[in-house]
Formats: C-alpha cells, sequence, structure tokens
C-alpha cells in the first residue's frame, strides 16, 4: 500500500467534516470564516505529498465514501436528519472507475449505465425488474450484447402488450423475455410484505431467489431495479439473505426515490449494507424530472480486479 494513503484517509475526515457543515448550513444563515478554514485545510494539506498516483486517487475516493458511512453508523437517525434535503443525492459518488461505461437504451428516463460490458461474455442474464412504458435499456441490452434480458412487471397495462410467448423475442444476437410478476418483497409493513396491489388488482410477486430458481438460472450478471418505491424493501431482503453472493451478480443498477423523507434513512442503510458487500457505486444520474430521484450504478469488485 502507497504510503501516501493514511494520509489520505485523514484527509478524507477533514474533507467530509467541512462538506457536512455547508450542507447543514442555508446560504443565508452562513457564518463561516474562508480564512480561518485556508488556514484549518493548509496545516493539514501540508502534513501531506500530493497525490499523483492512481492508486492514491482511488484510495481517497474509496476514503471519503467509507467516512460518510462511519459517521452514518455512529447515529444513523441524527446523520440522516443533518442532510438537508436538496444535498441528498450529492452525498455519494461514484468510488470505482471501470474500464469501460456505456448508457444503455434512450437519453431520458430509462436508459441506464452499464460497466465492461466486454468481460461479460456470452449471452450474458440481465433481470429487469419495472418496465413501465420503455423497453429501451432491455432492448439495447440484447441488440448490443447478445444479453438474455428477463423482464418483469405485474402492472396489467403492462402485460397487455406483450403476448404470451413462452419462447420470448428475438432481438439482435439475444433474446427478451417477459413475465407479469413483481419483485418482492414490496413493503416491510409486517402482513403486507407481498401484498402487491396495482389499479385494484392483487399482482404475484417474488424474490429474487425465486425467480432465479424459475428459470433454472445459477447466476445473473446485471439486475436492474426500477420499482417506484418499492426497491426499499426488495432490496433489504436481497441483502440480508445472501442471494447477492449466491448468483453472482455483477452489477446492480437501481434508481431510489425519496417520496418520505423517513425513506432517506433506508437509502443510507442501503448503501451500507451494499458496500460492506463490496458493491461500490460507479455511476449516479440524476433524474431531469424529479429532483427526489435518481440513477445509482454498483458494480461488485471482484467484477473488476
Amino acid at each position: 500500500m502507497s504510503k501516501h494513503l493514511a494520509p489520505a484517509r485523514a484527509l478524507a475526515t477533514s474533507v467530509l467534516s467541512v462538506f457536512l457543515l455547508l450542507t447543514t448550513t442555508s446560504c443565508h444563515q452562513s457564518q463561516i470564516n474562508f480564512v480561518n478554514e485556508i488556514e484549518k485545510q493548509n496545516r493539514l494539506f501540508k502534513s501531506n505529498q500530493p497525490l499523483r498516483q492512481p492508486d492514491e486517487i482511488q484510495q481517497k475516493k474509496l476514503d471519503d465514501h467509507l467516512s460518510i458511512l462511519k459517521r452514518f453508523n455512529q447515529n444513523p437517525d441524527e446523520f440522516a436528519r443533518s442532510i438537508i434535503k436538496k444535498e441528498r443525492h450529492y452525498l455519494f459518488e461514484a468510488v470505482v472507475d471501470p474500464e469501460v461505461t456505456i448508457r444503455v437504451g434512450r437519453l431520458g428516463d430509462g436508459g441506464k449505465w452499464i460497466c465492461d460490458p466486454q468481460c461479460l461474455g456470452e449471452k450474458p442474464i440481465v433481470y429487469s425488474v419495472g418496465v413501465g412504458e420503455d423497453i429501451s435499456f432491455d432492448m439495447d441490452m440484447a441488440g448490443l450484447f447478445g444479453a438474455q434480458v428477463f423482464m418483469f412487471d405485474p402492472n396489467p397495462m403492462v402485460a397487455k402488450n406483450f403476448p404470451a410467448r413462452d419462447e420470448g423475442y428475438e432481438c439482435g444476437a439475444g433474446r427478451l423475455f417477459y413475465q407479469a410478476i413483481g419483485l418482492g418483497p414490496i413493503s416491510s409493513e409486517k402482513g403486507k410484505e407481498w401484498e402487491l396491489v396495482i389499479d385494484g388488482k392483487h399482482c404475484p410477486a417474488k424474490s429474487l431467489a425465486d425467480l432465479a430458481a424459475s428459470f433454472h438460472h445459477p447466476t445473473v450478471d446485471i439486475l436492474k431495479i426500477d420499482v417506484e418505491g418499492g426497491e426499499y424493501a426488495a432490496l433489504h431482503q436481497i441483502l440480508s439473505s445472501g442471494t447477492l453472493n449466491q448468483l453472482g451478480i455483477k452489477m446492480i443498477l437501481v434508481e431510489f426515490h425519496f417520496w418520505q423523507d423517513e425513506l432517506f434513512k433506508d437509502f443510507l442503510t442501503l448503501i451500507n449494507a451494499l458496500t460492506e458487500q463490496d458493491y461500490l457505486i460507479y455511476r449516479k444520474e440524476f433524474n431531469a424530472t424529479n429532483i427526489k430521484c435518481a440513477e445509482y450504478a454498483f458494480v461488485h469488485k471482484s467484477f473488476l480486479y
């Protein structure tokens, strides 16, 4: 390990403290003395060598990420309250830099970022949870990379657009499959974990492990989740059950929705759990039409190194 990495960790903690001070103080109430701040940071920087090597810079990004989670774990409720709403999606940035990233699907809402597709191999398995009104990501994954894309969405409005076809739909070198089923659990409320009702209709839902078992898939390469707030309960179950490790999932693409304030603490808990299981952010994208939503792309470290 580089001799510069330990000082970088100290620097990460200091920079985080300044960031939190700025995010918890409105611009109209700011009493920051910039001269004092410069003098304070100057004393810290003087004890360090400039970051020059890629591994030093990479470690700095990871240390910043871990410092935020350390503060969160010390007092989750207080930390969640301390981050003002408009800054919440700025809290976490990309931690790792893959060799190649590419946006798959249309330019607007619906497109997703994947990384190093050249390393996926032939006919990668993609689970796309939440179809809605756009399947551009699914079609491009099949057409560009020969993926076998399994789309899940129990919404009756979606189901009517997919006539029953067990053999799926050919799309370039890949193939698309659809099932009118949701990813569960859909709620953390006791007794309603699997109660999925859309437009007054009770819809089926299965866990990720059960979905994979139903297709006899021992592994899944990419998991995409865009389910308008249902991601929280589903991800908690996926993480606590060990399903990610069992299926060897390489990438997780999820849109997080902050419909209610209390979901932000849930979001922090999930980021912490994903980090503990070696899933790190490689791309983040704001939803241009709704500041309460943002896309996060995670990759397992073993896929990069």
